[in-house]
């Protein structure tokens, strides 16, 4: 496996958008109804502390990485 500053953009976006679809379904099995359905941009928002917090390692990026990731998931979720 390569060390997470050798991934490339698109590897790194694959380990995200994977992180995302997890934590959107934990967030929605453990929410008993407060999860912020109906507002991605608090969904996303509150990913990216997560991601801060657990996996800083994926926002070291050669670009602004909050809206990097915003438009990763926003891709995803149109898709």
């Amino acid at each position: 496996m390569k060390a997470w500053n050798q991934m490339s953009l698109s590897e790194r976006r694959g380990v995200v958008i994977g992180l995302w679809r997890a934590w959107r379904q934990n967030m929605r099995d453990l929410s008993d109804g407060w999860f912020p359905y109906y507002d991605t941009g608090k969904q996303v928002h509150l990913f990216y502390e997560y991601l801060q917090a657990s996996h800083p390692h994926l926002l070291d990026m050669p670009r602004q990485a909050y809206p990097t990731i915003h438009q990763w998931i926003a891709e995803d979720i149109e898709s």
